[in-house]
């Protein structure tokens, strides 16, 4: 996994996210975190999330985990 992704993963939470605060918080470009977000999606690590008040806009997180 690169870098950039674990990067990325590092600064999740529980609270959504969007992709260009991910950038900021992480100095990466906004190209870099979107393509780390799909590796991590892909690792099935984070779940994309719809805003409500505008569906255009995506929010990240952390997946939750349930132990067995």
């Amino acid at each position: 996994m690169p870098r950039s992704a674990l990067q990325v993963f590092r600064a999740l939470d529980d609270r959504p996210i969007s992709s260009k605060e991910l950038a900021r918080k992480t100095s990466l470009s906004e190209r870099t975190v979107r393509y780390a977000l799909k590796i991590l999606k892909e690792n099935e690590l984070v779940e994309e999330i719809f805003f409500l008040r505008d569906a255009r806009k995506r929010g990240y997180r952390r997946k939750k985990f349930i132990p067995d």
